[in-house]
């Protein structure tokens, strides 16, 4: 090969090499401004906030050991992983009572994990109810779960029950 030639073919490999390598980065400064990405979604769980009613049912672990079931109805408010909020319910078992009581409780995703306590009556007197409870979200506007509640009214006893709740929303967070 002459001089010439090698001259001839270091150029046109200098230009294809070029032509890969530069071409992109020019191209970039041709056109407008690319757009940022779409913000990826963060799952930050479920929402406990707002109103729902359920049934429960269990039994009188102390005392007479009867069977207890009702109906509870409330509603709660959620700032971050607290939950805190308001319940009545009414049981049935030898004789009806029903509560009042306030919940303060820790969300984490499908869990809630709570304290409550307040006023129960029966049919002749008013005393107090204190206890706790677990709860899981079985779908978003469903939960399962299972409490222990002590009573103080005419005479003291414990009731442990599973609860299932339907989840209205709306309470806030």
């Amino acid at each position: 090969m002459t001089g010439k030639l090698l001259g001839r073919l270091a150029i046109v490999l200098a230009g294809f090499v070029f032509a890969l390598t530069g071409g992109p980065a020019n191209a970039a400064d041709l056109g407008g401004k690319v757009p940022p990405p779409e913000p990826i979604p963060i799952d930050i769980g479920n929402d406990w906030a707002g109103l729902y009613f359920g049934g429960h049912l269990g039994g009188v672990i102390d005392g007479d050991e009867d069977v207890v079931g009702g109906l509870q109805l409330g509603n709660n408010w959620q700032r971050g992983n607290f939950v805190f909020g308001a319940e009545g319910d009414i049981s049935f078992a030898d004789e009806t009572f029903g509560t009042v009581r306030g919940r303060l409780g820790v969300a984490n995703r499908k869990w809630l994990i709570y304290g409550t306590g307040g006023v129960a009556i029966d049919d002749s007197d008013t005393g107090y109810v204190a206890g706790g409870g677990i709860e899981y979200k079985i779908a978003s506007h469903m939960s399962m779960g299972v409490d222990a509640l002590y009573y103080d009214i005419d005479d003291d006893f414990t009731v442990v029950r599973g609860r299932l709740s339907w989840h209205f929303g709306g309470g806030g967070r």
